[in-house]
């Protein structure tokens, strides 16, 4: 007799075994699908038999599988981390490491490209929150009178107080405009503090040691905890989000408007006009290595400025624009190549944020929208010792990326913080959560720190 179908049974059960070992047995209540899940057996190939798995298991199952087709739920009050990769699928486009053989193939490719901006984390599961996000959360301070914005601003003026004269002792000589709150941020958050920004590195051996630094083996009860990952976006997709492209593109759009009043109000007829429309046109009237030390990288990155860019990033990559941030402003950015990912919400991680401001232009072919922040490798954490064995043939050790170690800005935070909470703590009227919304549906949080 031919053997019951049911619709992707590999994959429930393997999801809810993962759920039952991970406390859902505890979240039972219901007598008979705790008799039902008894009886599932596998036959002698370890396959489970269909005929032994009632309807109300496999509505349990599909209820879980449901779990994990969907994005994890979001609540300002708390952290929250992926429970599978086919949940992180979602927000990112990714590829499972599980072999040397891959990983080599892989670091090959990617060794040598400096158009991408790359990210490592050494858990897979966890989100792209910026390390002031997760302080923000876990130590609740959303509960104080200030907001997030006042918080930020107290640390660049605290930073620039404490750490001002450093950061200009550091800059090249062509690094005239220096104090802007970039510049401050950057340094703070390359040297331990609490900041808005998101690392990024212009290089994948870079990312991958951030990926391995300090990773412990754990004993793994869920597919995603064997797995680090490294990030990436190619540079040209994010254009959009850079605030140096946003600046040429105002200027360019000033300069325009400006010539065009200037034609009008010198020319004799509309011919003579038109000549000298066609004449001017495409015609620089700002000089761009002048922008440096004018002031306008300062007004341009004052935090109630920045807070009305809800994503971007920051790079000082291109010299010759004239643009610069003055982000080479420490010995550990430089080796790092570091790079920055600014995200104004106070508790949203990158990728949400990216999928509210870019999801509409990407769909399918069946026309569902669909938008995913970057590209993702997970690399098992078995293949660790071989990686950093790679890593130190090329120099990248720790020496190399963290030339300034004793350096340490974390009292920064800590000052800004205090006068974050100066006035009497206010709790603000925030909604109700609501979970549990289908059977297995659970919140995961953590307040585990990892690096910003």
């Amino acid at each position: 007799m031919a053997k019951r179908k049911i619709s992707n049974l590999d994959l429930k059960v393997k999801l809810t075994k993962e759920y039952l070992e991970n406390g859902g047995v505890e979240k039972i209540f219901f007598k008979n699908l705790l008799e039902d899940l008894i009886k599932v057996k596998v036959d002698d190939k370890g396959k489970t038999d269909p005929d032994t798995v009632s309807t109300l298991v496999n509505s349990f199952m599909l209820a879980i599988l449901g779990d994990h087709l969907t994005p994890p739920l979001f609540n300002p009050e708390f952290i929250s981390e992926y429970i599978s990769t086919l949940q992180k699928s979602n927000s990112f486009d990714q590829v499972n490491i599980d072999t040397e053989e891959h990983f080599d193939n892989v670091y090959e490719e990617f060794k040598e490209k400096r158009d991408m901006l790359f990210r490592g984390q050494r858990e897979a599961k966890w989100r792209l929150y910026s390390k002031l996000q997760r302080q923000w959360i876990n130590e609740k301070l959303f509960t104080k009178e200030e907001t997030y914005q006042k918080l930020i601003e107290n640390l660049v003026e605290i930073g620039k107080e404490d750490y001002g004269i450093q950061i200009k002792e550091i800059l090249d000589a062509n690094h005239i405009d220096t104090e802007n709150s970039i510049s401050i941020l950057s340094y703070l958050q390359h040297h331990s503090c609490p900041t808005p920004l998101l690392d990024w590195t212009y290089k994948f051996q870079n990312a991958l040691f951030f990926a391995m630094d300090e990773l412990t083996p754990n004993p793994a009860t869920m597919e995603i905890e064997d797995y680090f990952s490294v990030y990436y976006i190619e540079e040209k997709y994010f254009a959009g989000a850079n605030l140096k492209n946003i600046i040429e593109e105002g200027l360019a759009q000033s300069e325009q408007s400006m010539l065009l009043k200037l034609i009008g109000k010198i020319s004799k007829n509309e011919e003579t006009k038109k000549k000298m429309e066609e004449h001017f046109a495409g015609r620089k009237l700002f000089d761009m290595t002048g922008i440096s030390g004018s002031g306008l990288i300062s007004h341009m990155t004052k935090i109630e400025i920045l807070m009305t860019f809800r994503l971007g990033y920051f790079s000082d990559k291109d010299a010759e624009s004239g643009i610069m941030f003055s982000l080479n402003n420490s010995k550990n950015i430089l080796n790092q190549e570091g790079v920055f990912i600014w995200n104004a919400d106070p508790s949203k991680p990158v990728e949400i944020v990216g999928d509210e401001e870019f999801y509409i232009d990407k769909q399918e072919e069946d026309g569902e929208k669909i938008y995913r922040f970057c590209s993702c490798y997970n690399i098992h954490k078995e293949l660790s010792n071989y990686v950093r064995n790679r890593l130190n043939a090329d120099g990248i050790i720790r020496e190399f990326i963290y030339p300034t170690p004793e350096l340490n800005t974390s009292d920064v935070y800590e000052k800004s913080k205090m006068k974050h909470g100066c006035h009497e703590a206010k709790t603000r009227s925030i909604k109700t959560w609501h979970t549990g919304a289908a059977a297995g549906h659970t919140a995961h949080c953590t307040r585990r720190e990892y690096r910003g």
